[in-house]
């Protein structure tokens, strides 16, 4: 059965006993975990790279039973600033490197814009320029994560580099891995004239990625003033019985991870998506 989780640091920023404690009592089972954005640290060390840290954080995560489903490193691989690319390509190797120590084999990031730290759209994102500097970037990765024996795991998104199915299906033929593998965040593919398309959407994510879909994010919208607008899991138009149907038939089991709830939504969402996975 597919675990529901939660995007770590949507609980707070916390010490790593009182971070994994939070989960708990959230009642979820695993995280999608960014430690700088989750763990408190006092270092100029990266978290990835401060062994004490994360063994604490380790430890504490598995004495209370919770899952790292992904490990997040998100970058922005086409923006301006090409010293920050390198940068945050090497923090990404880093991690790669270091999943397996948190018994995960996935790391994920999106395809970036460049509108660069605004990760908004970009009349250039689907510029075949665009999808050559992802391409070139992820396959400098590649060799990393498949020495490591772990994925680089790719999330496209409406106002990204890969903004399609097709567009992500292209760049995964041409990575042509088997270290490769695939977010998927309906909610990322939607736009304020697409929503009456979200059951298309879904079936052609599954069909061309059924055995690559490993997390899959929970959102969900509604359209106010013609725009789209993101809300809790459950109290929106996703269509969500659907998506649960889809998703069964997928080859692998995913893990459903809420992304953007907060406070009480959460038990509220959690509740919503286990009463979906329960029919």
């Amino acid at each position: 059965m597919m675990r529901l989780g939660i995007r770590g640091h949507d609980l707070g920023k916390n010490t790593p006993d009182k971070f994994a404690q939070s989960v708990v009592d959230a009642k979820l089972e695993s995280i999608q975990l960014v430690l700088p954005k989750a763990i408190e640290f006092a270092s100029d060390v990266l978290p990835i790279l401060n062994d004490e840290l994360i063994s604490e954080v380790k430890a504490q995560l598995e004495e209370k039973g919770i899952k790292v489903a992904m490990m997040g490193a998100y970058f922005n691989p086409i923006h301006s600033d090409k010293e920050l690319v390198a940068k945050t390509t090497l923090n990404f190797k880093n991690h790669l490197k270091k999943a397996k120590f948190f018994g995960t084999e996935l790391v994920g990031t999106e395809t970036g814009s460049y509108n660069d730290d605004e990760w908004t759209w970009h009349k250039n994102n689907d510029s075949e320029a665009a999808f050559q500097e992802v391409l070139r970037v992820f396959k400098d990765i590649l060799p990393v994560a498949e020495a490591a024996g772990v994925y680089l795991t790719i999330e496209p998104a409406y106002h990204h580099v890969i903004s399609t199915p097709t567009r992500l299906k292209r760049l995964v033929d041409e990575l042509d891995s088997p270290n490769v593998r695939v977010i998927f965040d309906l909610f990322n593919l939607l736009h304020k004239g697409n929503t009456d398309l979200q059951r298309q959407i879904t079936d052609e994510m599954v069909r061309l990625f059924k055995d690559k879909i490993m997390i899959v994010h929970a959102k969900d919208f509604i359209l106010k003033d013609g725009e789209l607008v993101q809300v809790a899991p459950g109290k929106g138009d996703m269509d969500y019985p659907y998506l649960i149907e889809k998703l069964r038939t997928l080859e692998t089991t995913p893990d459903i991870v809420l992304e953007g709830v907060t406070g009480e939504d959460i038990p509220f969402s959690r509740d919503f998506i286990l009463e979906q996975l329960s029919k």
